[in-house]
């Protein structure tokens, strides 16, 4: 059990250490290489987050399935910030987006959700072009930051995007709420039209991959249990590159923000399914490996 001195200096950190850190700058090739050099957990920790998903790796795994609770539109509340790493969507506490079920011991309350291009999250060693987290704790905390303390405190669903010939409409809305932070730090909109959650999610919510990791910012903390959805939703190129528009707290335009994958390590990668998914899972790997093309020839126009 975690102390109250290591979990109050943990808080703390959360507090002082997301002002301070950046992400490696990205090499010719758009690929991300050298270390983050952030320190502490994410230096030196046993089970970190992205990781390289591979069906070779996973066990097989049964759970009963995902209940999501008011995951239809957001509520008027809801705001979207640049806060020099992501856009955010935010929610505040009168929020009750929910999700339970799907083999978690407690119900999980919606707290953002964010962005990563390219996806953070590789199957089988390709990278999808967009990665979204649903970031939720566990209902019996008050924050992110008071769950993140606590093993399994926090639950995030992260879905890919692939890249397609035609704009996804549930992004589009949102990047149409960024333009007007796009180069303003701290800076909050609302969001230009009603959201519905349910369109950001795969449709086949029945195939997951389950395992326990970390935050993929600092301070890195081991307390998340990940749901990876290998079924992706589609996103243009075009709107990939107005993600890669964003600045960052030096005014710098985001072409990537992703942390490179960590060993697996000891933990135990479960593959959820009531079918066998080998199949499938080969066909999402081709058009993530097409993915990567298009996003390698977008990098390369700035």
């Amino acid at each position: 059990m975690m102390s109250v001195a290591t979990a109050l200096l943990l808080l703390s950190a959360v507090g002082t250490l997301a002002a301070d850190w950046r992400y490696p700058t990205p090499g010719p090739d758009g690929s991300v290489g050298s270390p983050e050099n952030w320190g502490g957990s994410c230096d030196h920790g046993r089970r970190q987050s992205p990781i390289d998903i591979a069906y070779a790796a996973s066990v097989r795994g049964s759970y009963p399935e995902f209940i999501f609770d008011s995951y239809d539109s957001l509520p008027d509340s809801a705001y979207i910030v640049n806060n020099g790493h992501t856009v955010q969507i935010n929610l505040d506490s009168s929020a009750s987006s929910s999700v339970y079920g799907g083999g978690f011991r407690s119900k999980y309350v919606l707290e953002q959700l964010h962005f990563h291009w390219s996806s953070e999250h590789t199957i089988e060693d390709r990278r999808y072009a967009l990665e979204m987290h649903l970031v939720h704790r566990q209902s019996r905390y008050a924050s992110v930051e008071q769950a993140s303390s606590h093993k399994a405190g926090i639950a995030v669903l992260a879905v890919l995007f692939h890249v397609d010939e035609h704009p996804n409409e549930a992004i589009q809305l949102i990047l149409n709420s960024t333009s007007p932070i796009k180069a303003k730090v701290d800076d909050r909109q609302p969001l230009r039209g009603s959201l519905h959650l349910n369109d950001l999610l795969p449709k086949d919510r029945t195939v997951y991959f389950r395992y326990e990791g970390s935050l993929t910012t600092p301070v890195c903390a081991e307390s998340v249990v990940w749901t990876v959805f290998p079924e992706s939703l589609p996103i243009s190129l075009g709107q990939v590159q107005d993600f890669m528009t964003i600045h960052d707290a030096d005014n710098r335009t985001l072409v990537v923000n992703y942390r490179p994958v960590q060993p697996l390590n000891t933990r135990v990668l479960v593959l959820v399914s009531d079918t066998e998914v080998e199949a499938s899972g080969a066909r999402r790997i081709a058009s993530g490996m097409f993915a990567a093309v298009l996003l390698s020839l977008a990098i390369s126009l700035f």
